[in-house]
């Protein structure tokens, strides 16, 4: 009995020699099959001699001694490449639906090597030099697949303003092309500042009027410090943080819906990722190739795209003001995983931009829908942030405002682009003659 304790534990020792060594080369930006080669070599090295050393030693007079060893080797090599498979060499069945590009649909093929879907609609009456480009939610959530759901798109009203609007899925989400994460630097935030500065570029147009929801809102302030003079106007809606270490959680409490305790642990489930993800995403840290040649896009996108719809279904949190998920919503299509997973990380890692917009007179609209899942205060904070930010607090509306308050939300607006009095404004009087939130 010993001595097969004995021997399992040479093996395991053996186990994390190949593991090492796995990690170790996978800095060296080998393909799969070497290093799944040299791990093997790894465990062999390690597991014969450990395992000689103990049949001699607790079994000095038998006669069999090599013929033990040979079995015990031949059963952990036989263990070691089972575990292997099961743990990282068997990807689940695609059973992703990918999006499908709606009738309009085109592609800008950017300078920086980036090609972006986007859809456009055209300016009515007079038109303007500013083009309005919306920055939509996420990382990695896509707008084209929701739009074109949609009986209208939610700032399609700005045209008969003079402004040409344009709508496009940001890199490694949706229509948009990805980043082969094999070869190529993965997701970053001022990757995605560049892509709008090609797309301003592109359409040939010397400033730009950004609408940044959720994440765009962050999008859009890491452009503006990077390019002010590009920026005309600013409207984030629904924002998320301008500087993510500053919120580490910023989904408010109250506006998760009540579930069972059955729903709460299938939803944990759901977000609990396979053993080929986790051993993907913790090696994509210093061994990228290798990571997503186990891991592929499809893999990781089809399990976040199944847990973000159950999440989105059970209300945690919710996008509205009722607890039942509004129409259109469902089903996701075309999530992008590592373009959410990689940018955030980059997010945290950025330097705190509010002491350098203090500088800035861009004009900004902040609106939040007073049943937004993310804390009032995150939105304030662009208001205390931006020397020319006006609030708008709009009732009986959750994270997508358009979805829930169309006419108010069209008015607003309206009015901020014809520097008119703005509707619903409030006053804060922790700022002398401006205006603010109604906390």
């Amino acid at each position: 009995m010993r001595i097969s304790l004995l021997n399992l534990g040479a093996l395991a020792l053996a186990g994390v020699a190949a593991l090492t060594v796995f990690v170790t080369f996978a800095w060296f930006s080998l393909s799969l099959l070497p290093l799944a080669l040299l791990a093997l070599v790894a465990f062999w090295v390690v597991a014969l001699p450990l395992l000689r050393r103990v049949v001699r030693r607790h079994a000095p007079e038998s006669s069999r001694n090599g013929r033990t060893v040979a079995i015990w080797l031949a059963a952990g090599t036989v263990a070691y490449v089972l575990v292997a498979q099961l743990m990282v060499g068997r990807a689940p069945s695609d059973a992703l639906m990918p999006p499908e590009p709606a009738p309009g649909t085109r592609y800008w093929s950017l300078a920086n090597g980036s090609r972006l879907a986007y859809v456009m609609t055209p300016a009515r009456g007079s038109r303007r030099d500013t083009p309005v480009i919306v920055l939509h939610d996420g990382p990695g959530v896509p707008a084209l697949p929701l739009l074109q759901r949609l009986p209208a798109r939610p700032f399609d009203f700005l045209a008969a303003e003079g402004f040409d609007v344009y709508y496009y899925d940001q890199l490694g989400a949706g229509l948009s092309a990805r980043i082969d994460l094999s070869a190529d630097p993965p997701y970053t935030v001022q990757g995605h500042v560049q892509d709008v500065e090609e797309i301003r570029r592109t359409l040939g147009a010397q400033q730009l009027m950004l609408i940044g929801e959720g994440w765009g809102a962050t999008l859009a302030i890491q452009f503006l410090l990077k390019h002010p003079a590009r920026v005309s106007r600013l409207v984030v809606e629904s924002p998320a943080p301008m500087w993510y270490p500053a919120w580490p959680d910023v989904v408010d409490p109250a506006a998760r819906a009540r579930i069972t305790d059955v729903q709460s642990s299938a939803l944990a489930l759901l977000e609990r990722p396979t053993p080929r993800l986790l051993i993907g995403r913790m090696m994509s840290d210093f061994g990228p190739r290798v990571a997503h040649a186990i891991v592929k896009d499809w893999e990781a996108d089809q399990w976040w795209t199944r847990y973000r719809e159950e999440s989105l279904r059970l209300g945690q949190p919710k996008v509205s003001c009722s607890s039942s998920t509004p129409d259109g919503l469902l089903p996701m299509t075309g999530l992008g995983f590592f373009a959410y997973s990689y940018t955030l990380r980059d997010a945290f890692r950025l330097p705190d931009p509010r002491p350098a917009l203090a500088g800035l007179n861009t004009p900004v609209l902040i609106i939040r829908g007073s049943c937004d899942y993310i804390d009032w205060r995150v939105s304030h904070e662009y208001l205390t942030a931006l020397p020319q930010g006006r609030y708008v607090a709009i009732p009986a509306a959750g994270h997508l405002i358009w979805l829930d308050q169309r006419s108010l939300h069209e008015a607003v607006l309206q009015a901020f682009v014809r520097d008119e009095v703005l509707p619903l404004e409030f006053y804060d009087p922790s700022r002398k003659g401006r205006l603010g939130p109604d906390r």
